[in-house]
């Protein structure tokens, strides 16, 4: 039945993923129409302004070289005038008129009277011919009527000598005749056929995907592409440079040459330049981008539907923990969840005493909820050592390497309880986070424990291990053990024969008890404290250097200030062995060496009281 609801909710699950994934296809796929038509103007616009300045480029470099040559061309005219002043003979002969010519670098020499009428030069068929005998020639009109102007005719063709050519014409420096030059400007027409449309369009670099066509305003005629089919019209590959405004770009679709484009158009009063582009959502590139996000999107849902199994199968893993845990709160006195990280604490179960506490400061921390708890529960005797098992502060270092701790109190009402503390959870480094504390009461079990324990290893007077469970513990040790820092204590009360002879044993064994008291209070956390004869102790605990110092020191304050009703003061003689003083030594020799510490330090305390006395 629960494989079924787990079925049944996986199943919901897919078909969500699965419609999630189509609309987010969708959803990417117009993004990526909106992204490419927008990267198509700007792409767009960016190849006519490239073209566009090319193009002005081109038309300013003409100007530039034209205005030079003109300037250059009527300079020679006014060289020739000047020779030919200076040597009047040569006006009528031919071939001075060519040996001029030759050494200007001019092709052509004619002069002209003052009506416009050419009566000498180097090609004498040319004699007769005036400013009246054609459009050409009579470009130079205005020279009539101004003698302090020169002329210069932009590249014309000459139709009898089959050149291109152009005539520089200036007066002379009396005014009485006109010289005119004619050059074919080789450099320009040179220059000219380098920037045709076409040859500087077929220059550009452009994308295989890309195509420009530079056209005649006002025909669209294709003066240059970068497909080559110039002298076609615009019309005829599918481009409508109409509705362009001079000036303006305007974006469009439309089928180029049978294949769908998007097309930019760009007028002025010469050229119409359009870039266009095959359309982005028919590129290769495109559909391998849509189909690598249709890809992705795949192995991302894949994901997160493997993950969403795995919620739901660790959900219904804490469901059943859960009842579980619910179950068990039923077995138990009480049971809390207590996060030591959050020092939050939960209620499951709990009963009369325990209950009222927590509710009481129910809105507190963990740390306060607990103490309230343990001081409304525990007898006087085990509020200390419970609060101290129950020290969130330490919980998780007493409880590494482990999976329980328990402890066995007195409460106040219900008797013997067994608190347990079972960790649940750890943190990347493997310390405790959570645990669940459970109490258990046990008071008929552990008073039948507790006769045998005390009949077997306690010391009746002072409730500290007694000599059979410290034999018994010395025999379970290994001859070496492997804790390095193991600690052998051995303690003797100072003056307990004389305290038993004058102040009676009433007084001794208060003596004791409050000697073991002391042990139990400083080493009990750390280890054992056995009472191994009349007022003789061990103790075997672990330790390290820092610990072992601040545990040496507490035990000596505690002493020193304790007092009793009938003996009023306390003193001891100890002596201290460590594991890391003796690696390799047995317990049975490191006991040896505690005793003789211990009776040094015996020793020297009488020898200092008996020097005070006197």
């Amino acid at each position: 039945m629960k494989n079924k609801t787990r079925e049944i909710k996986f199943g919901r699950a897919v078909i969500i993923v699965s419609i999630a994934v189509i609309l987010m296809i969708v959803f990417t796929y117009f993004i990526l129409i909106y992204n490419n038509q927008n990267s198509a103007k700007q792409t767009g616009e960016v190849m006519i302004n490239q073209v566009s300045g090319v193009l002005e480029k081109n038309r300013s470099a003409e100007k530039t070289l034209l205005a030079s040559l003109k300037d250059d061309y009527i300079i020679r005219a006014k060289t020739v005038s000047y020779i030919l002043e200076h040597h009047p003979g040569a006006e009528y002969n031919i071939d001075e008129l060519n040996i001029i010519a030759e050494l200007m670098g001019i092709d052509e020499i004619h002069i002209f009277d003052e009506n416009g009428t050419i009566y000498a030069g180097t090609i004498p068929k040319y004699y007769g011919y005036s400013f009246d005998s054609g459009e050409q020639i009579g470009y130079f009109m205005p020279m009539l009527g101004d003698k302090t102007l020169s002329m210069c005719q932009d590249v014309t063709p000459n139709t009898a000598e089959e050149r291109n050519m152009m005539y520089a014409i200036v007066w002379s420096s009396l005014g009485d005749k006109m010289i005119q030059v004619g050059i074919e400007p080789l450099r320009l027409i040179d220059e000219l056929k380098n920037n045709q449309v076409s040859n500087v369009i077929d220059s550009i670099p452009v994308y295989e995907d890309i195509k420009i066509y530079v056209a005649d305003s006002a025909t669209g005629e294709i003066l240059g592409s970068t497909d080559g089919i110039d002298g076609t019209m615009l019309s005829e590959i599918g481009i409508n440079h109409s509705e362009a405004k001079n000036g303006d770009i305007i974006h469009f679709t439309s089928v180029v040459n049978g294949r769908s484009c998007e097309c930019s158009v760009l007028t002025d009063d010469q050229y119409a330049i359009c870039v266009v582009q095959n359309n982005p959502l028919t590129r290769r590139e495109t559909f391998l981008s849509m189909l690598m996000v249709i890809v992705c999107l795949i192995i991302a849902a894949t994901t997160l539907l493997i993950l969403l199994k795995r919620l739901l199968i660790i959900r219904n893993e804490q469901i059943e923990q859960l009842m579980i845990l619910t179950s068990m709160s039923e077995i138990y006195y009480s049971m809390h969840i207590i996060d030591l990280k959050a020092n939050t604490i939960k209620e499951y179960s709990a009963r009369n005493q325990v209950k009222e506490a927590g509710d009481k400061y129910r809105n507190m921390d963990a740390v306060t909820q607990i103490e309230a708890i343990m001081k409304a529960t525990m007898s006087d005797e085990y509020l200390e050592p419970g609060l101290e098992f129950t020290d969130i502060s330490t919980m998780a270092q007493r409880m590494q390497g482990k999976k329980v701790i328990f402890m066995d109190l007195l409460g106040k009402n219900v008797g013997w309880i067994r608190m347990s503390i079972i960790a649940i959870s750890t943190d990347e480094k493997g310390e405790v986070e959570k645990v669940i504390c459970t109490t258990q009461i046990i008071d008929e079990e552990k008073r039948k424990e507790e006769q045998l324990i005390l009949e077997s290893t306690t010391d009746k007077l002072t409730h500290c291990f007694n000599r059979r469970a410290y034999e018994n513990d010395l025999h379970n040790y290994p001859d070496a053990p492997t804790d390095e820092d193991f600690v052998f204590v051995s303690i003797d009360i100072n003056g307990l024969k004389v305290v038993n002879d004058t102040m009676g044993h009433s007084a001794g064994d208060e003596l004791i008890k409050g000697a073991a008291r002391c042990m139990k209070r400083c080493f009990g956390r750390w280890g054992k404290v056995y009472r191994t004869g009349g007022d003789e102790f061990a103790i075997m605990l672990s330790a390290d250097s820092n610990r072992l110092e601040g545990i040496k020191k507490t035990f000596e304050e505690v002493v020193n200030s304790w007092s009793g009703n009938i003996a009023k003061s306390l003193s001891v003689s100890c002596g201290y062995v460590t594991k890391k003083e003796y690696p390799h030594t047995t317990i049975a020799e490191m006991a040896r060496i505690a005793d003789d510490r211990m009776y040094e330090a015996k020793a020297e305390h009488y020898r200092v009281k008996h020097a005070s006395e006197q």
